[in-house]
């Protein structure tokens, strides 16, 4: 179960993803109105390309005979999001903590037990670990009983979340490459 934190050298990615949490973390924390409307623009400007895509592909196909009509609906469909994106980014954000909060329950749940069998084995980073289990539960709870009134404290939230659970995983993996050279069970290169 803790691959990534045997120091076998499975997951080079241990240490890079904590830090990359971090710094997506920072920006949450510090412009959580900018954030979401970045967000929100984003997903406009991809819903514009896509759109113009669809209605480019029809009037080409239209100049050759040939006429699809789904190719017309879905730029004109994709076209009215993309607008709904822009000019309505304040109802698409009052929906961003229900989906987020579900994501970190399912986060914290995927979490449950490598927490447990960390303080059943009685490793070294099994604070960290129960903290980047229990801090996106209690964060995941709080987003779904007021979803509507968390908005950009919820972007904080997630913020302080994922520097909470990059700084936490990070520790973790800094404690089991320091103990992997230790004589522990866990230690891989102690059975080649």
């Amino acid at each position: 179960m803790f691959v990534s934190f045997s120091g076998g050298g499975r997951r080079p990615d241990s240490i890079f993803i904590p830090i990359l949490y971090m710094v997506f973390g920072i920006p949450l924390i510090l412009y959580p109105g900018m954030t979401g409307r970045l967000f929100c623009l984003a997903l406009s400007i991809g819903a514009f390309v896509y759109a113009f895509a669809q209605l480019l592909r029809y009037s080409r196909a239209k100049r050759r005979g040939w006429t699809y009509t789904s190719d017309k609906l879905l730029g004109i469909l994709f076209l009215i999001i993309g607008l709904f994106c822009l000019f309505g980014w304040r109802i698409i954000l009052s929906f961003l903590p229900v989906m987020l909060g579900i994501l970190l329950l399912i986060d914290a749940l995927a979490r449950l037990p490598m927490t447990i069998d960390a303080f059943q084995l009685g490793l070294p980073g099994r604070v960290p670990v129960l903290v980047s289990t229990l801090l996106p539960l209690i964060l995941g709870i709080i987003m779904l009983m007021d979803p509507f009134g968390v908005t950009s404290m919820l972007i904080r939230f997630f913020g302080i979340g994922l520097i909470a659970d990059g700084a936490c995983a990070l520790v973790a993996a800094l404690y089991a490459r320091r103990d992997s050279h230790s004589d522990d069970p866990w230690n891989s290169n102690r059975y080649r």
